[in-house]
């Protein structure tokens, strides 16, 4: 517990303070997160092959939409997509050794990971970048400590055992006070939407951990890494930032 509360501070001041500067350094750090996070699904997905066809494809395309995204505009974003599941597609047809399966692997790896991940540098130096901290890592601390104090009934038993319902809920109200409070120190004092929008998001952070945890259970492992002392890789910290990022950029681009 003692490392687990050490690295949770670490970490989150290393990333406050890389939100804070921005540009760049913050653009490096996401693109490191990305890359980490297509080693650590890659490996569970291969079994610990150094480095599969999962990894490699991936990292092309971190590097596609992270690098060549400073010269084109977003709307090439659907392009870049279709070229790499058009690439994925030809490699299958063309491999023996790409199976149906790895092939549904290695897309699953680019849009869960590179895909979700990449929000978070088009919200790069925008205020709506906290957004997402508050959001995801707001529903899961308040969802814990409401769940170990009133948590009795079981949300999700079989994918994981010790979210309760009620901890949900704390999650989500938690969570929702922090983004009134966000939206009113930004002046944006339209209630009803950003609580609707909040509510959404909150839940779909709780999938984004439940995913991860469906993902581990299926595989029999408790980790997806060991990046993190106390927490494990990279995606069992970000998991949930992952399905919120996106969902923050589109609201933000077309409701506020």
């Amino acid at each position: 517990m003692k490392k687990r509360i050490i690295t949770g501070i670490v970490g989150g001041l290393i990333i406050a303070l890389v939100t804070y500067i921005g540009g760049l350094l913050f653009d490096a750090v996401y693109l490191l997160i990305a890359a980490i996070g297509v080693h650590e699904l890659s490996k569970l997905f291969r079994n610990n092959e150094k480095f599969p066809y999962e990894a490699s494809i991936n990292y092309l395309l971190i590097l596609t939409l992270y690098l060549v995204g400073y010269f084109v505009e977003f709307s090439s974003f659907n392009f870049i997509i279709l070229i790499y599941v058009l690439a994925n597609f030809i490699f299958y047809v063309t491999n023996k050794d790409i199976t149906l399966t790895r092939l549904a692997n290695t897309l699953f790896v680019g849009l869960y990971v590179v895909m979700f991940m990449y929000y978070m540098i088009k919200l790069n130096n925008t205020p709506y970048v906290w957004l997402v901290y508050l959001i995801s890592f707001g529903t899961d601390t308040f969802a814990y400590f409401t769940g170990v104090f009133i948590g009795k009934h079981k949300l999700c038993p079989n994918i994981s055992p010790k979210k309760t319902i009620e901890g949900a809920i704390g999650g989500i109200i938690g969570s929702t006070i922090l983004c009134i409070i966000f939206f009113e120190i930004l002046g944006i004092k339209n209630l009803l939407p950003i609580i609707i929008f909040n509510v959404f998001a909150s839940i779909l952070s709780m999938f984004g951990d439940l995913l991860a945890s469906k993902i581990k259970r299926e595989h029999s492992v408790k980790d997806f890494g060991n990046f993190l002392p106390g927490h494990g890789g990279i995606l069992d910290r970000f998991d949930s930032v992952l399905f919120v990022a996106p969902v923050v950029y589109y609201f933000v681009t077309y409701f506020i």
